[in-house]
């Protein structure tokens, strides 16, 4: 903490420095299994594991090594909580709008990650998957007894959903 004019503990500092919407520089000190903790303008924030990448990820030590260097974003600011929340994916590109913007409406071959009562989870990119919904199953007739995941299929990109973070795909639209 720094001291202020006077000799009085300003315990603001370093939460007055930082807000909302900037960019810092940071290195990473803790990597827990909710998310990593990164050292910023003499304080501590937290990046949680949906903000250190557009990807779906199982660890954080996928994305970042303790003692890296990382550019990140403040989301938020708590100085009663003493509370920084950072996040690494906001500056980056997000695959997804890519993908929407080459791909909607086009056939692509994808790959069966999950089968589930509503349908089958498809990855059409790496770490982009949509849903093929289990009426478009039922309507291609395919057979759950031998379809597993890991089989490819070429699905049609039917709609993409930004804001929800969804694809949907259709075989029937596959002419």
């Amino acid at each position: 903490m720094a001291a202020s004019q006077g000799g009085n503990i300003n315990h603001e500092y370093p939460f007055n420095l930082i807000s909302p919407g900037q960019v810092h520089r940071g290195t990473v000190t803790e990597i827990t299994n909710f998310g990593v903790f990164v050292n910023v303008a003499d304080a501590t924030g937290i990046i949680t594991i949906p903000n250190l990448s557009w990807k779906r990820i199982n660890d954080p030590s996928e994305v970042v090594q303790e003692g890296d260097m990382v550019s990140v974003m403040v989301l938020s600011v708590d100085s009663e909580r003493r509370q920084i929340s950072l996040s690494l994916k906001e500056l980056m590109p997000d695959p997804l709008r890519e993908f929407a913007r080459t791909s909607l409406g086009r056939l692509v071959s994808g790959r069966i990650t999950k089968i589930t009562p509503i349908g089958y989870f498809v990855e059409v990119e790496h770490g982009i998957e949509g849903l093929l919904p289990q009426r478009e199953v039922t309507a291609a007739h395919l057979d759950p007894t031998t379809t597993k995941a890991g089989d490819s299929l070429q699905v049609t990109v039917r709609s993409v959903d930004i804001y929800k973070r969804q694809i949907e795909l259709s075989l029937t639209d596959t002419a």
